[in-house]
């Protein structure tokens, strides 16, 4: 689920923006969240009609829900006031649902779903002037205490002084770290709307391949989730 405005990072990331702009769907509101916070204004929301208006990835297998593209502000307000009602009717139809929420904390919607989320995946960048105020929003947003969190390092060079093994020190961390190397394949294939081609091609790349590291650290944090969901795939 896509619970950042005006952002099609993750939609683009399946279809090519470009495909996406042509097709129109970036401005449909019958697609979507638009289409959802109808159903849920005028409570007839049901898990089964966020599957509806879901894109299918892989059929069966995973679905995207596209965020809000209504420029009415009264449509945003619906949304930001019923988000996390709709993350509820996403989990009675989905073993898992993921959300990507913006990297601010001050909006309530923001809040209560992270109250309701079972696991918090918390990223951040290799940057030494990030790590700090990073690592204590973990540490002291009242939403986080006592949940299950994964902390990530993004675009991670592990030559660099500011290793994981540096930062688990400096920063006193006792939750999970793991870290996601830089692969300009996959950012590539993120702004080309091939991500699921790239893991299909590479899924058996030798670990010590460039790819094939990439994909072993990015499968650790997904296995992770898995076990800490009580989910195995099948």
């Amino acid at each position: 689920m896509q619970g950042n405005y005006n952002s099609k990072k993750v939609e683009a990331s399946f279809t090519a923006y470009d495909q996406l702009k042509q097709s129109g769907v970036l401005e449909n509101s019958n697609l979507g969240v638009s289409a959802l916070i109808r159903l849920v204004t005028s409570n007839k929301l049901t898990s089964d009609a966020i599957q509806n208006y879901a894109k299918p990835v892989l059929k069966g297998r995973l679905d995207v829900l596209y965020g809000m593209t209504s420029k009415d502000p009264d449509g945003y307000r619906d949304l930001v006031n019923n988000f996390p009602y709709i993350t509820r009717k996403a989990a009675e139809i989905y073993d898992v649902v993921f959300v990507d929420l913006p990297k601010g904390q001050n909006e309530q919607y923001i809040k209560d779903t992270l109250a309701d989320a079972e696991i918090v995946v918390c990223v951040t960048n290799q940057d030494e002037v990030k790590f700090e105020e990073f690592f204590d929003k973990v540490n002291t947003m009242e939403e986080l205490k006592d949940k299950n969190k994964i902390l990530v390092i993004a675009d991670y060079e592990p030559k660099s002084r500011f290793n994981l093994s540096n930062i688990r020190l400096k920063y006193k961390i006792k939750d999970m770290l793991y870290a996601v190397p830089h692969n300009f394949l996959f950012a590539d294939a993120c702004n080309m709307g091939n991500v699921v081609d790239f893991f299909y091609r590479n899924i058996n790349a030798d670990p010590k391949d460039y790819n094939g590291q990439f994909i072993l650290q990015t499968n650790e944090i997904v296995e992770k989730i898995f076990e800490m969901a009580k989910l195995r795939d099948n």
